[in-house]
């Protein structure tokens, strides 16, 4: 599983957000109740589009802070209960790889790719994209994994 390097703009996005642990049961059961709410946040800049939001509390590698979201415009108001996020503009490693592979895609993407590619991990927040195909029940549904990535020592 080799990704795309892409550089992405920076882009804004709207949710409901868990402070939890990874892989935590937590996080599928956020999605539901997100998707209830989502018809709050107008206007919606990619229809049918979803985004993952994952960033580790730092000094704490056992919390993940998980933002269930959609992306939005800048201008959207924030629905009660939801919150705000901008992903920042930067270079990314796009994985794409099938929902039941989930847990051994990251494994791989941490464990195995970042350390022999040359990159490092950026600060930023990492995310999933869920697009307009992408069916939550079917496990062979794709998941796109972008992780923010900058040159390390030898590939600047």
């Amino acid at each position: 599983m080799e990704p795309k390097i892409v550089n992405r703009s920076q882009l804004e996005v709207v949710g409901m957000r868990i402070s939890t642990t990874p892989m935590s049961p937590e996080i599928p059961a956020l999605w539901p109740r997100f998707v209830d709410r989502m018809r709050e946040i107008e206007p919606i800049l990619e229809p049918q589009v979803s985004y993952g939001v994952m960033q580790m509390a730092p000094g704490e590698p056992e919390r993940l802070d998980y933002l269930a979201a959609v992306s939005v415009t800048s201008a959207v108001s924030v629905p009660e209960g939801m919150t705000r996020q901008t992903l920042p503009a930067g270079a990314y490693a796009v994985f794409e790889f099938p929902l039941s592979d989930i847990g051994s895609a990251f494994g791989y993407i941490f464990d195995t790719w970042l350390p022999a590619s040359g990159f490092l991990q950026a600060e930023s927040p990492l995310f999933e994209r869920y697009n307009e195909n992408f069916d939550p029940g079917n496990p062979k549904s794709l998941v796109e994994a972008y992780i923010p990535v900058r040159p390390g020592a030898g590939n600047a």
